[in-house]
């Protein structure tokens, strides 16, 4: 069984709402002005997946090892 890092489901939900929150914006509001605040928010979320990813990787490995 895979055990998944909380930075791993935290990046995962983050980066869904955020684009979630994005679409409804762009298309939804029409603000054109928002789209900036947003690559701040989707590299935040995008360090953090690949964090969690980084650590279920090493984790697998080891556990394979021993």
């Amino acid at each position: 069984m895979k055990r998944f890092y909380p930075f791993f489901t935290i990046g995962t939900v983050g980066m869904i709402v955020t684009s979630m929150l994005h679409i409804f914006i762009a298309l939804g509001l029409s603000i054109s002005s928002a789209h900036t605040s947003f690559y701040i928010l989707y590299s935040t979320f995008m360090a953090f997946l690949a964090i969690g990813f980084g650590l279920t990787l090493k984790t697998q490995k080891e556990s394979k090892i021993t």
